[in-house]
């Protein structure tokens, strides 16, 4: 059996399971979230959608839930909300001679090198304030320092990445385009991520640690993001 290079694995692994982000959607009187896979929305299974909360300018959580009826599960809240966030389960990949495939371990036949439970956390910008330069308390978190909805292209946002509350050094990222090359977290849990384009803007960062309360998985891969608009 002819194995795949490290080289080639990572390639594969960051084009298929971290190219995937989600983001909140505003809507006539209610949210959605949305999809988003290497340059465009697919759809998903709403069984994926785990939680979603509302915030409003000060920080403070808004009365929110989900209306799972829907074919497309709807956000309701009772406030101005000025972000949404939420919790999506990817679900398992298993390590493969082909590289990571979205597959369980029970499912595939053959060898299994490793495999994970993909988690992404989503936090979408609608407004923003001094408050909400403060993180809301997500298990991964990226939080801007300043305001994004104000940036101009060509200009960096400073952002700060947290995991379980703590500061995280060396932190990567990507956006809704890729990989981000050269941008890390420094020792404070800050870096300046480049502005390269109007619209649509995703900034994730990834953490991934071992697991040993599902058999099914040897680590947990946790992707947080933000996304906002950028005129």
């Amino acid at each position: 059996m002819k194995l795949l290079s490290p080289f080639i694995v990572a390639y594969l692994l960051t084009s298929s399971l971290f190219a995937h982000q989600i983001i909140a959607e505003k809507k006539d009187n209610h949210y959605e979230i949305a999809f988003w896979a290497h340059d465009g929305f697919n759809k998903y299974d709403k069984k994926q959608l785990m939680s979603a909360k509302a915030y409003d300018i000060n920080a403070k959580p808004i009365l929110s839930g989900i209306d799972f009826s829907k074919d497309t599960p709807q956000i309701l809240t009772d406030g101005k909300v000025a972000v949404v966030t939420a919790v999506f389960d990817a679900l398992y990949w298993t390590q493969t001679d082909k590289g990571y495939e979205n597959i369980s371990q029970d499912e595939f036949k053959g060898v299994v090198f490793d495999s994970l439970r993909s988690i992404k956390l989503g936090k979408t910008y609608f407004a923003y304030s001094e408050k909400l330069s403060k993180p809301l308390g997500l298990e991964l978190e990226v939080t801007p320092l300043i305001n994004p909805l104000t940036i101009k292209v060509g200009e960096k946002l400073p952002v700060l990445v947290t995991y379980q509350g703590k500061v995280l050094s060396g932190a990567e990222f990507e956006t809704k385009d890729g990989e981000l090359d050269g941008v890390k977290t420094d020792e404070f849990g800050i870096a300046f991520v480049p502005i390269k384009s109007s619209g649509l803007q995703i900034i994730a960062a990834v953490h991934t640690y071992p697991y040993i309360f599902d058999r099914l998985s040897q680590n947990i891969t946790v992707q947080s993001s933000i996304s906002f608009e950028v005129k």
